[in-house]
């Protein structure tokens, strides 16, 4: 209860930072309501108490009311990117849902575009699921005969679900799910929770690496490693799309990869979740 209440609260997306006309405001409403009260008495007070409660509920109506026109904007947004991915593949059986912690359909539309236009014989991915089928499709639907698709994922649960998906839309010949714990893994002089990448044994160089794990909650900057441990796997034209790239821990690590690895350029897709697709310059 109380955490459904807090996201009712975060739903109305009122923050000190975008809304000082409102918070400030408020504030000497609150000091002047009490300074009438103590120098003027009850009746007085009120009036300011009144215009005090007035002004916040107007002031939330209008919160609501941006809220929901943002929300309505993002659905338009995934509702035209789920078109978009019919429109270009075709699956032998219905789609799962792309909500909440799955991949959101702007992702899987921009893999199944990098998919059509720059032919990727090995896509690379870090977090199976419903990204991992569609890219299969894309493959399967618009690439060279031997590309091919492997996921890391550090759940033996849902390594499973993602396997067992692709067995019934047919596609294990192009995509290969690989159960990979997370281990401390050393980088620089640093430390992370990371994915075991002893088993991700290829010929052929990475030319599309998905970088939508480990989770945020794993430890600081959790996706970071992607870049240093698979560097050297990457071919000349690789590229990477970076999920939820929205959230400051992912715009810190593009900052660094970007700083580490001069190498790359990136385009920012904003979206509710965002989205950072680097592409090598060099």
């Amino acid at each position: 209860m109380i955490i459904r209440f807090k996201e009712d609260l975060n739903s109305l997306n009122i923050k000190y930072k975008d809304n000082s006309f409102i918070f400030i405001p408020s504030i000497l409403l609150l000091i002047i309501g009490f300074t009438v009260h103590y120098f003027f008495g009850f009746e007085a007070a009120i009036i300011v108490e009144l215009s005090l409660i007035t002004f916040v509920l107007v002031a939330l109506l209008f919160h609501v009311y941006r809220s929901v026109e943002k929300d309505l904007e993002e659905e338009r947004t995934q509702t035209q990117a789920i078109q978009s991915i019919y429109t270009f593949i075709t699956p032998r059986y219905p789609l799962p849902s792309m909500s909440r912690w799955t991949a959101y359909p702007d992702l899987a539309e921009t893999i199944v575009r990098e998919c059509m236009i720059n032919k990727p014989k090995l896509v690379v991915e870090l977090g199976s699921g419903i990204s991992t089928l569609i890219t299969a499709y894309a493959l399967e639907q618009h690439g060279e005969n031997d590309a091919h698709i492997i996921s890391l994922d550090h759940s033996k649960e849902y390594t499973q679900k993602t396997q067992d998906l692709l067995t019934v839309h047919e596609l294990e010949t192009k995509a290969q799910v690989l159960y990979s714990p997370l281990e401390t893994t050393q980088v620089g002089n640093k430390t992370y929770s990371w994915y075991n990448i002893d088993r991700l044994t290829t010929k052929n160089a990475i030319d599309l690496l998905i970088v939508d794990g480990p989770p945020v909650k794993t430890n600081q900057l959790a996706r970071y490693p992607a870049l240093p441990l698979l560097f050297s796997k990457l071919s000349k034209e690789c590229i990477i799309i970076l999920d939820d790239a929205a959230r400051p821990s992912e715009q810190q690590a593009v900052s660094q990869w970007l700083r580490e690895f001069p190498g790359f350029k990136q385009e920012y897709i904003s979206s509710k979740k965002g989205l950072s697709i680097l592409r090598r310059t060099l």
